[in-house]
């Protein structure tokens, strides 16, 4: 079976509609609606309420959890999600980090919403994230060693937040136990291997390719 018809089973079901059904729904023959043309791919897409993209081309095998879970506040990792991973260096030793301008424009607008943001890192150069996390309105910052679960308790305490109303975004061994512990997780498409198997969202972008981007405007404010 395909992934769009997997999809569209599946969320129909949520309507408690059978694809039969769904034929004199929406006034489409069922052949039609198994092997929809672009135009009928749009009419049936807009009745689910949902993208193209994700209809046809992504499991929706938790869409139940993201449509359910009430997120209040995004933790981002840095190195390999908000950036590509790489690690860049001036003659006089300074770091620099390349990151997404299409990222930083989804992250400001959101925070103008209101809705809080959070970076936790393990990097080294506390500088060249601050100046980030100051330029997009970041609230809450940290990088250092110290494990990510007791830095975001300790946020989540300040700002009367429980973990459940929480997404995280990371891509490497060292944010598992924290995603394993939020309410919403996700990863770019090139996260290890470890992380993608217990992510809720595997991202269709690399990491520093606009992933947090795709992760705001598909799940967040969709």
């Amino acid at each position: 079976m395909s992934v769009y018809y997997n999809n569209l089973v599946y969320l129909l079901d949520r309507k408690d509609l059978s694809v039969a059904q769904f034929e004199n729904v929406i006034l489409i023959p069922k052949n039609k609606i198994l092997e929809p043309t672009p135009v009928e791919l749009v009419k049936i897409a807009n009745y689910l309420d949902i993208s193209i993209d994700l209809l046809i081309t992504r499991p929706l095998k938790n869409l139940n959890k993201v449509l359910s879970t009430d997120i209040k506040m995004i933790i981002l990792d840095v190195d390999g999600t908000m950036t590509d991973g790489g690690m860049y260096f001036t003659e006089n030793g300074d770091q620099m980090k390349k990151y997404n301008t299409k990222d930083g424009m989804a992250i400001k607008n959101l925070v103008k919403t209101g809705f809080q943001f959070g970076i936790i890192s393990h990097g080294y150069k506390i500088k060249v994230v601050e100046d980030r996390a100051k330029l997009l309105g970041i609230q809450n910052l940290y990088v250092g060693k110290e494990d990510k679960l007791t830095i975001l308790n300790q946020w989540l305490t300040e700002l009367n937040l429980t973990l459940e109303q929480v997404a995280f975004v990371g891509d490497d061994i060292n944010d598992i136990k924290i995603m394993e512990a939020v309410g919403l997780s996700a990863c770019p498409k090139d996260a290890v291997k470890s992380v993608k198997a217990i992510a809720d969202i595997i991202l269709e972008k690399d990491g520093g390719k606009a992933c947090v981007r795709e992760f705001i405007d598909e799940y967040i404010t969709k």
